[in-house]
């Protein structure tokens, strides 16, 4: 296996040739996700979600898959149906060969006055 640190939350896995990239923001390298397998996102802050790099990385590779929370799944899902699939605490599936369990569901406090919204986390 092969484990890559893009810059900020980005991180790339690669093993038996196949890739899976969690959270490809907008704070990642622009090309972090080109040639991902399958991909998850945490939450829709734009340092971890970023529409036009997940439409670009989808497009590049017809087979691609994204895992995520229902907030995201709901701004990028009607572009590709069937390949975006929904997640929340406790679910488990396999994508691009790893098996994932998924963990959590509201995103840290980042101030009192900001409503805290749903966050997940992915262990590989």
């Amino acid at each position: 296996m092969k484990l890559t640190k893009k810059s900020h939350a980005c991180v790339r896995l690669e093993k038996d040739g196949r890739t899976l990239v969690l959270d490809p923001g907008g704070f990642s390298e622009e090309d972090a996700a080109l040639g991902a397998d399958a991909i998850l996102v945490t939450h829709e802050h734009p340092d971890h979600f970023d529409e036009s790099r997940l439409r670009a990385a989808m497009e590049h590779n017809p087979g691609a898959e994204i895992w995520t929370l229902k907030a995201v799944a709901e701004k990028i899902s009607s572009a590709f149906p069937g390949r975006v699939h929904t997640v929340g605490h406790g679910d488990t599936f396999s994508a691009a060969g790893f098996d994932v369990q998924v963990h959590g569901e509201l995103h840290a406090v980042i101030h009192p006055d900001i409503p805290r919204i749903t966050n997940v986390g992915y262990l590989v």
